[in-house]
């Protein structure tokens, strides 16, 4: 009961350290800020070894991601430029999912999966700082999101899994039956 209170209390600190932040300011001036911006790709290996198609648009006071999947828009990340002070830009970050499309409504997974959203948003929040600091993105600072994110969906991974095996044996005992009914028949 103590090691069942204790992985819980972990798990709860662990989850409100990996919040995503609302937003950060950058001893950066603006306009330097979103050129940095425009020309910053996405969080590597979080969308899997294969980045997916993407593009970026420089709106001003916005630069905003937009991935895509079968030439639709799946989830974008927009984030807010505002100066703060001489030579500093705070920078507020929101994921928006698609609603409808290939993907169906990608915005309402991401409400029922808190942890993939704050995966995707603690990554970005790591892309978009280590590009205004000047440093190397830094993989170690979303694992706890990430790990918390799988830890989520292990339970739809093995409702998966479970499904796959009962359809396999399904399949083997349909041909099972059917070698029999051939055989019977003489085929």
């Amino acid at each position: 009961m103590i090691r069942l209170i204790a992985v819980a209390t972990f798990a709860v600190a662990l989850l409100i350290l990996c919040l995503p932040r609302s937003s950060s300011v950058y001893q950066v001036p603006i306009a330097e800020a979103r050129h940095i911006l425009v020309a910053t790709g996405l969080p590597p290996e979080v969308f899997g070894s294969e980045e997916p198609p993407w593009d970026v648009h420089d709106g001003g006071s916005q630069v905003i991601w937009i991935l895509r999947n079968n030439d639709a828009e799946v989830i974008r990340y927009v984030a807010h430029l505002k100066e703060e002070g001489p030579g500093a830009t705070r920078v507020d970050v929101e994921l928006v999912g698609a609603q409808s499309g290939p993907g169906g409504n990608i915005a309402q997974r991401l409400a029922e999966h808190p942890a993939v959203r704050n995966m995707y948003l603690v990554a970005i929040h790591e892309r978009i700082a280590s590009a205004l600091e000047h440093r190397d993105f830094e993989m170690a600072r979303i694992y706890p999101v990430t790990t918390i994110a799988f830890m989520e969906n292990m339970g739809s991974f093995w409702a998966s899994a479970d499904q796959a095996e009962a359809a396999s044996e399904r399949h083997n005992r349909e041909n099972i039956q059917k070698a029999y009914r051939d055989e019977a028949a003489g085929r």
